[in-house]
């Protein structure tokens, strides 16, 4: 399998759509924050889910509701996920290239922890 550098070389910043999946039978489509402005904005004006690339931390600024985070490194494994409550910032996470921001609880529904691989597609 391509790592995960190599897939998302592939797959263009404006895309705007990117499809997780998280094992075999369960793929998501996932809006891509592929901009600065993107990023730095994240799910603030609205959405439930986001892909923020290249990453490697979040901040809550001007948020309003609490966030789950998975933390991503270069062969797409999850090295690291928390909560993020609003008006919070976590420091950056060493080898994380892209964060995957949810709703609160998401990520145990999806059975998504430390560890977990994903694989990524347009």
């Amino acid at each position: 399998m391509a790592s995960y550098s190599a897939q998302l070389k592939e797959l263009s910043a404006r895309a705007k759509t990117i499809h997780i999946a998280v094992d075999e039978t369960r793929t998501y489509a996932v809006p891509q924050a592929g901009t600065f402005l993107r990023r730095l904005t994240g799910l603030l004006f609205g959405g439930d889910i986001v892909l923020l690339r290249p990453c490697n931390s979040v901040h809550g600024f001007g948020m309003r509701r609490t966030l789950d985070v998975a933390y991503i490194d270069n062969s797409g494994s999850v090295i690291d996920t928390a909560v993020l409550k609003p008006w919070r910032v976590h420091a950056p996470r060493r080898g994380a290239i892209a964060v995957w921001e949810l709703p609160v609880g998401e990520l145990e529904r999806l059975g998504v922890t430390r560890g977990s691989t994903l694989r990524f597609s347009i």
